[in-house]
């Protein structure tokens, strides 16, 4: 497979469904990526949930896929997208996490958590796939309207600017961003966005835009935990200091 269908890539749904398909072993029976993508949008038409964009991207030579769908449901400035994951070769299990997309920047943030997490092992059938995925999307919508609702609640949170100077510290210690993103993310949180919880956050999934889709979820899982311990400080008698949540960091090291 050509090295332009790896790493962050997006390459089209008719990529996808050409990967080779894999043979079966004794004890391992991956389900071809078309395979997903098929009961996958079968269980959001019983739920009567549309696609309105699909981006996919491939690694490994074809045998990791990573897909984000773009919903027709949320709010007019907020969509919902879920994020699909499958493997061909054992990397990672099948599953699906929840996500949202602010349409004005086209910005794009997943919870990080997976449902559905299916090992290829030699009882997993194409009929009990689809079933996993109906059950998954039913338990999906809540945690879409979940992740939509805390992603909403960010904009109640204002910033001091050593705050958002120790949060910037975090996420880059934490490998959500690079350093050498520092000012990319600075320009954007100082002139685009509000000075606040929001706005950082959008601004760190602005300068995520162009990370391999197959490393986002994880890197919006670390973005998310640094954000909630400095809201879980705040929320600590309501009397937490910058220090208090620094230090609470550091013992939980």
């Amino acid at each position: 497979m050509s090295s332009a269908l790896l790493g962050k890539n997006r390459v089209e749904e008719s990529a996808v469904i050409a990967v080779p398909d894999v043979p079966f072993t004794r004890t391992h029976h991956p389900i071809h990526h078309r395979e997903v993508i098929g009961v996958v949008k079968e269980a959001l038409g019983f739920l009567q949930l549309d696609i309105i964009k699909q981006e996919y991207v491939l690694a490994a030579q074809g045998n990791q896929m990573f897909s984000v769908w773009d919903l027709d449901s949320g709010t007019p400035e907020m969509k919902w997208s879920i994020g699909i994951r499958n493997s061909l070769n054992r990397s990672m299990a099948f599953g699906v996490t929840a996500g949202t997309k602010v349409l004005v920047c086209d910005n794009m943030a997943f919870s990080g958590e997976y449902l559905a997490l299916r090992r290829h092992t030699s009882g997993l059938t194409s009929d009990e796939l689809g079933f996993l995925a109906f059950k998954t999307m039913k338990q999906m919508v809540p945690r879409l309207r979940a992740f939509q609702s805390w992603h909403e609640s960010l904009r109640k949170y204002p910033l001091t600017e050593d705050a958002a100077k120790i949060l910037l510290v975090e996420i880059m210690t934490n490998n959500v961003i690079p350093a050498s993103k520092f000012h990319q993310f600075n320009e954007l949180y100082a002139n685009i966005y509000d000075n606040g919880l929001w706005g950082f956050h959008e601004a760190a999934t602005d300068v995520l835009k162009g990370s391999n889709l197959l490393t986002l979820p994880q890197k919006n899982k670390l973005l998310n935990g640094v954000i909630n311990s400095y809201i879980d400080s705040l929320d600590t008698a309501n009397r937490s200091t910058l220090g208090d949540f620094y230090q609470k960091r550091a013992i939980n090291l």
